[in-house]
């Protein structure tokens, strides 16, 4: 989980980049804007990204698709690492992540109040002002929000200089009101998201490039609280509405690639009282999506699917033991419409999943505990895995669906050591995840004559996944904190023998940060040295490429001062600090551009 204070100090322009720091969690980067999550070596439709428990839809098939979701306006974000269809479904194959915001404000045993927080920040390396401004209140049993982000960027700036056309601009805005009683509590949330994002291209090929992304989502939330005895019903209904419009160059107002989702969702669970100590939720879930596609270009058929899942999850305490146990069963039914220029006639395909999974965790002796988890976990084929057949721009590829693909299934285990002291804290695990029938592109050795890519089919095998992640947390005293996280992930295609692509290396990073006293005069001042340190991959796929290993250096500082009736807090990073030359090996610039630079952050928050 990463808290309140940490997404706030690792605030980013993209979910990936704002989580890179968990271990076993990387950002696969189109520059500044575009981040998307990857956990253990999984990403795109592998990992389910979500919106206070609402499944968030951004044609994340693309690599360059990055989710909308505002992470700096989050109270918590939650990654699960591992599979965890059980509870979400589909495309949960390789994790979660959940990005939460603070619960609604209720005024229940106190006046009526009304309050807010804001905060603003100026990053070097790009010239990134960025700042949100919450303001919410409460009467009684009502409460209210609302919420809104702005940040623009000018070109990234590396060590040998700026990257042209990779600046971007990002408005997000969210109003959410609901009502708590003795009936229970229900909410409704709006929210609504414009980013305007620049590709940059290879100099050496198109030196003066301007494509560009217009990506608009609308998202509304309803949920209800309500008691059903000593158990209580969660229900969420949910829509979301993600149009994206690709351009070629800066002057063109005409559409190239246009993409259309609608999505609707409803999970309602029974979080029922203990049954002879056995506590848990059993749960239905229904999703239907629908895709519509314009502009110049076409590469997936128009289309959409329906699907429904039956869960039930339990845990229970036995003495030293917590134990749990889930099972899930899935049905999905995909419609496509017909689609001359594609070659695809309408049909209808179905697909059935049954997964599951087991934990226990066994308190060795304080503070020491042992995990172990297995599980079950799937991914039904996308409209793009079955039906793509053209030129995409984002792969520069010439990608053919196959339409009898089969579902991707896998077999997780974890195994992990926890310690949870007064002074140390730390966790050390492996994990080992094999999954049959991955998809993945094979180059076919063909190249398509008009475009002049090469051509990919779109094909299946098994594939398996192993490694390890550690983090350390060590209170040496009041004022001196140390800490120290490394993980590792080795992807292997079983069935064609080789590296699977885009597979981070093995990194290590380290801190030290020095406290101050809380209570004086300059509040909770603080001062922290820390670092990364990045490998070279040297197991690749034969269509990768891995720039040389780095390791970076980055500064903070930080404290509040009383102002008035008010606590304002000032929060300095040099990010990069030695300006150090490097390419991260998941950054999709990578054989053409370095990553940025060094970057000063500086960033100022208060409560009213």
């Amino acid at each position: 989980v990463l808290s309140s204070e940490e997404v706030q100090s690792n605030r980013a322009a993209s979910l990936g980049e704002t989580i890179n720091v968990l271990p076993g969690v990387r950002n696969f980067s189109t520059g500044s804007g575009i981040g998307k999550p990857v956990i253990r070596g999984l990403t795109s439709n592998r990992v389910l990204v979500l919106s206070n428990g609402q499944r968030v839809e951004s044609q994340q098939w693309g690599d360059e698709h990055g989710p909308q979701v505002e992470a700096g306006e989050a109270q918590r974000i939650e990654v699960i690492r591992g599979p965890a269809s059980v509870l979400y479904g589909s495309d949960a194959i390789g994790g979660v992540v959940n990005v939460v915001t603070r619960p609604l404000p209720d005024a229940i045993g106190r006046g009526a109040f009304l309050g807010g927080r804001i905060l603003g920040s100026y990053s070097t390396g790009n010239e990134q002002p960025d700042g949100t401004l919450t303001v919410e209140g409460a009467n009684e049993g009502f409460g209210f929000r609302g919420s809104f982000t702005g940040r623009t960027s000018d070109d990234v700036r590396t060590p040998a200089g700026e990257l042209f056309n990779s600046g971007g601009r990002t408005i997000n805005g969210s109003g959410s009101v609901g009502h708590r009683g003795g009936w229970g509590s229900a909410h409704l949330l709006y929210s609504h998201r414009e980013e305007r994002i620049e590709i940059h291209e290879d100099p050496a090929e198109e030196p003066g490039a301007t494509p560009f992304q217009r990506i608009g989502a609308d998202r509304v939330q309803v949920g209800a609280n309500l008691p059903a005895g000593a158990s209580h019903f969660d229900v969420e209904l949910g829509f979301e509405r993600n149009r994206r419009r690709e351009f070629e160059e800066e002057a063109s107002d005409q559409v190239a690639l246009g993409l259309l989702s609608r999505t609707y969702t409803t999970d309602i669970r029974l979080h029922h009282t203990p049954v002879r100590g056995v506590a848990g939720i059993i749960g239905v879930a229904g999703l239907r999506n629908a895709f519509e596609k314009f502009g110049e270009e076409t590469l997936i058929p128009e289309h959409a699917y329906n699907s429904a899942g039956f869960y039930v999850f339990e845990q229970a305490e036995l003495g030293r033991w917590n134990l749990s146990v889930g099972a899930r069963y899935d049905y999905r039914r995909l419609a496509v419409e017909d689609d001359a220029e594609l070659g695809v006639v309408a049909q209808r395909r179905t697909y059935n999943s049954v997964t599951g999974n087991l934990g226990a965790l066994y308190r060795v002796a304080e503070p020491v505990a042992l995990v172990l988890n297995l599980g079950r976990g799937y991914r039904s084929p996308t409209a793009f895995d079955l039906f793509s057949n053209g030129v995409h721009e984002g792969t520069v590829r010439f990608e053919r669906g196959d339409s009898t693909l089969a579902n991707e299934t896998s077999i997780n285990a974890d195994l992990a050591v926890r310690v949870q002291g007064r002074q140390v804290t730390a966790e050390v695990g492996v994990f080992a995840n094999s999954i049959d029938n991955f998809i993945f592109p094979d180059p076919s050795g063909q190249i398509d004559p008009e475009s002049g890519f090469e051509i990919f089919d779109i094909t299946q095998g098994d594939a398996r996944l192993t490694g390890f992640e550690t983090a350390v947390e060590y209170h040496a005293a009041p004022f001196l904190h140390l800490r120290g996280t490394a993980d590792y992930t080795r992807g292997q295609n079983t069935t064609a023998d080789a590296p699977l692509p885009f597979i981070p290396p093995f990194r290590a990073t380290y801190t030290v940060r020095l406290e101050g006293d809380r209570e004086s005069w300059l509040r909770n001042p603080y001062l922290s040295v820390g670092g990364e340190s990045n490998a070279r991959q040297t197991r690749l796929d034969v269509e990768d490429f891995s720039p040389d290993g780095y390791t970076l250096v980055h500064l903070a500082g930080g404290f509040a001062l009383p102002v008035g009736e008010r606590i304002v807090a000032l929060d300095l990073q040099l990010r990069n600090a030695f300006d150090k030359e490097y390419a991260n090996f998941l950054s999709r610039y990578k054989r053409y551009a370095l990553d940025p630079g060094r970057n000063l952050i500086v960033r100022v928050s208060t409560e009213f």
